[in-house]
């Protein structure tokens, strides 16, 4: 069965001991996940969905809040490596 981005992120959140804030910042991440149409099963992830969505991670930084958007993206970045390294280790992923 597939498994969504938010599955895991839920997962990974209740194995780890974070601050709220950065807790936080992982349910944005899956916002703008969701709002870019992210669907795609991690399984099935490839690295262009990734950059796919960074870039638009990126643009829409610069077109909606104007400050920082390769911060913006670099936090995207490293939440998603979080989540998907997690979860190879975990065996949810090959």
């Amino acid at each position: 069965m597939p498994t969504n981005l938010e599955t895991v992120i839920k997962r990974y959140l209740r194995a780890r001991n974070l601050s709220s804030g950065t807790r936080d910042s992982y349910f944005t991440t899956l916002r703008k996940w969701d709002e870019w149409g992210g669907g795609i099963p991690i399984e099935e992830l490839r690295r262009q969905d990734i950059r796919n969505f960074l870039d638009w991670v990126y643009e829409r930084a610069v077109n909606h809040e104007g400050s920082h958007p390769g911060r913006t993206a670099n936090k995207s970045r490293e939440n998603l490596r979080a989540v998907m390294s997690w979860a190879w280790e975990q065996d949810l992923l090959e």
